[in-house]
């Protein structure tokens, strides 16, 4: 091909415009690009703005966990500086944790399997976070029942779109049988792995009308918490009751706040 064809070739949008518009002169266009611009950053505003706000309705922290984890001593030493008598509780508890200027609002869920899914339904739109509270010293015994709440609750599809950041707390460190928090973790991520095959066994079973975020983690490898991004999953070590070593529970709020 000869060098004149290739340049017959090149034919730059500038030269389509004047061809087919030929009043849309240099100068229109100069304008037109600026007015695009416009266009462009008022959508952007507008969208950041819209995340914004959504972001700013959620001040919530979801407490959750199985009955007698912890929780409500948790929550009454974060709202509240002191202790109080755990009862069974069919409805959630609300108080507010302040850090300096800034406050969250604090839902204390009560475990019971029976009412536990219809509470966390009920204000899971208004989290910004998850407590998620393990009692150390029983986790071998109950950690199926852990890791099915835990799974299903990071499946939630309000959990997921959002993004929320999770703490699981690694209670009652003060007894003698209880676990450091990385070996709680091992032990969840292992079971958890398991739990995975056995739902994903129902999904295909149900068909299309199963819900698609009951899959976690990566395809093809073993279930690690670190592959639930944009989710992350932290664990720590308190002892609620008596408020002692709420530090890193503490420090995470104020990231929170």
């Amino acid at each position: 091909m000869t060098e004149e064809v290739r340049q017959r070739k090149r034919i730059s949008i500038k030269e389509t415009f004047n061809k087919y518009v030929p009043e849309f002169n240099e100068e229109n266009m100069f304008w037109a690009q600026v007015l695009a611009a416009v266009v462009v950053g008022l959508v952007t505003l507008v969208l950041l703005w819209r995340l914004l706000r959504g972001t700013s309705k959620r001040r919530a922290i979801l407490l959750m966990g199985l009955c007698e984890s912890g929780k409500t001593h948790l929550f009454s030493q974060l709202c509240y500086g002191t202790d109080v008598t755990s009862v069974t509780s069919i409805k959630e508890s609300v108080g507010e944790y302040s850090s300096g200027k800034k406050s969250l609002t604090m839902y204390d869920l009560p475990g019971h399997e029976r009412i536990r899914y219809g509470l966390f339904e009920k204000v899971k739109k208004l989290a910004r976070a998850i407590i998620f509270v393990v009692d150390s010293a029983t986790i071998q015994k109950d950690v199926r029942d852990v890791a099915e709440f835990l799974y299903s609750t990071l499946c939630d599809g309000a959990v997921q779109s959002g993004g929320l950041r999770v703490l699981v707390v690694c209670n009652k460190q003060d007894l003698k049988l209880a676990r450091a928090a990385a070996l709680i973790q091992k032990t969840l991520e292992k079971e958890m792995n398991l739990l995975r095959v056995t739902r994903a066994s129902q999904l295909q079973s149900v068909g299309e009308g199963s819900n698609n975020n009951s899959f976690l983690g990566r395809q093809g490898q073993d279930f690690e918490f670190s592959h639930l991004s944009p989710l992350k999953v932290e664990f720590v070590e308190t002892t609620a009751k008596g408020g002692e070593n709420l530090a890193p529970v503490i420090s995470w709020l104020q990231q929170m706040a």
